[in-house]
């Protein structure tokens, strides 16, 4: 029986490592935005998923939140396939049809003005619920848990790293391909600057969470004793990271994503601050004044930070005004398309081909927009209105989610925080960009919240091994 546990924890170990460098692998290639690692990121992770689902079976703590992602999973790709089903008697079906029957013979009618480009966008959904569903199997302890988050954050530190040093050497050079955008920006393995600073905004987080958990380590260590040496080593390198982080992330010159990383810092950075000496062992309660003097610290450190170092995007910031950006531009075109299809949605991916005909010419002849720079107004034209219901439940289930781990969790609540942060961070950019939409940085957050919610609702000591009910067999 002893065998068969320590079997079973092995092969637990071996499908998490596994899950983590599949991850990684999908984050490099440009964040699998091209066919090829797309499709071998899908397969590899859905064959994770199936292993890992037949081995181990549903999650016992976060079984609830579990059924709800598997619940949004089936409903979201379903209505996704019937977008592009030909219903009877035209039902539902876009008004485009009519006209391409009129004047081309066109008999087919269905609810997306592409079906194929929308049968498509299925996998693209499905991948990071896949991610997700497949993360709370496999963090059935707090253990594991944390080591995907600290792998997470170890691996932006070395994008960092990388991407500063072919910045800074070869910057007209993307990985290993020439870079045609965004020359003046830091753009990670990432095209498009805005997703790079989005993952570096979390990257940073993760990594200033992984410096205080090694220095907390360092200082607990008994002096003289073997092993202090190896942690203030590690010690360096984690805050070599974190700096690498933080500077590539200026230098990405993204305004949104440093401004949403600022107010992630805010949420998180001063619980860091006031939570440092707290301990089992000292159960002395902390004056007021000195927590407020504590937060206050570490609010001004953060604000004095940004103004020192966010120089290049705040002035781009000044010398481009709100109104002369072009992604606030059409968003009128964009409200318009929407208010004519809100009950259904034009088909998810379809908004190239749609928003052409809603876009204002005042905004210029010139680009051509194949995403709406807006996560939830993209999502709401392609899916109808049953993209914000889902957009609701799912804040709904983490919000839940979160006030349950600040309530319950005690040692290991900066996670909790950690994962509030990086949300706002996350939902905050998503209104004026597409990060989410790239798959490479949707797995990468799936991974990161999966890892969060098993913290948020899981159980410390023995219970942890009991956290998880295997598939049902009869016994």
């Amino acid at each position: 029986m002893l065998s068969n546990l320590i079997n079973g924890q092995v092969l637990r170990e071996t499908i998490l490592f596994a899950f983590i460098g599949l991850v990684v692998l999908t984050l490099i290639p440009f964040g699998s935005v091209t066919p090829f690692p797309f499709a071998f990121a899908a397969i590899g992770m859905f064959a994770l998923a199936i292993i890992a689902g037949l081995l181990f079976g549903e999650p016992r703590q976060a079984g609830w939140v579990f059924s709800v992602a598997l619940f949004l999973l089936v409903v979201l790709t379903g209505w996704t396939f019937v977008q592009t089903v030909e219903l009877p008697a035209n039902w539902l079906a876009n008004p485009a049809w009519s006209a391409a029957r009129e004047l081309a013979g066109v008999q087919y009618a269905a609810i997306s003005v592409e079906p194929a480009d929308t049968l498509a966008s299925i996998l693209w959904v499905a991948l990071p619920f896949v991610t997700f569903l497949t993360g709370l199997v496999l963090c059935d302890t707090d253990q594991r848990a944390r080591k995907v988050l600290a792998s997470l954050g170890l691996t932006a530190g070395v994008i960092a790293v990388f991407s500063l040093i072919q910045f800074s050497m070869f910057p007209n050079v993307l990985i290993v391909i020439e870079k045609h955008a965004y020359l003046d920006s830091l753009t990670a393995v990432f095209v498009n600057r805005n997703t790079a600073a989005t993952f570096l905004g979390v990257g940073t987080l993760l990594m200033m969470t992984v410096v205080r958990d090694i220095a907390r380590s360092y200082s607990n260590h008994p002096p003289g004793e073997p092993g202090r040496n190896v942690l203030l080593l590690r010690v360096w390198i984690y805050i070599l990271l974190l700096c690498a982080c933080f500077t590539a992330l200026m230098l990405s010159r993204s305004r949104a994503g440093i401004f949403a990383t600022f107010v992630a810092a805010l949420i998180y950075f001063p619980w860091l601050v006031i939570s440092w000496n707290s301990s089992r062992r000292h159960m002395r309660r902390t004056p007021r004044w000195r927590s407020i003097v504590k937060l206050l610290s570490a609010m001004t450190f953060v604000v004095l930070l940004l103004s020192m170092f966010a120089g290049q995007a705040i002035l781009r910031a000044q010398q481009r005004r709100l109104e002369d950006d072009d992604r606030f531009c059409i968003l009128p075109g964009i409200w318009r398309a929407i208010s004519d299809h809100w009950v259904t949605g034009t088909g998810l991916g379809t908004f190239r081909t749609v928003f052409s005909a809603y876009r204002d010419p005042a905004c210029g002849i010139f680009g051509i927009f194949d995403r709406a720079h807006n996560f939830y107004l993209e999502g709401f034209l392609g899916l109808g209105i049953i993209f914000p219901i889902a957009a609701i439940i799912a804040f709904s289930v983490l919000v839940r989610v979160f006030w349950r781990g600040l309530a319950q969790r005690r040692r290991l609540r900066h996670y909790v925080l950690l994962g509030l942060a990086a949300t706002v961070l996350v939902a905050l950019h998503a209104a004026v960009d597409f990060s989410l939409q790239i798959p490479g940085f949707a797995v990468f957050f799936a991974a990161f919240l999966s890892a969060v919610v098993a913290i948020s609702l899981g159980r410390n000591g023995g219970e942890a091994e009991r956290q998880y009910v295997r598939p049902v067999d009869g016994r």
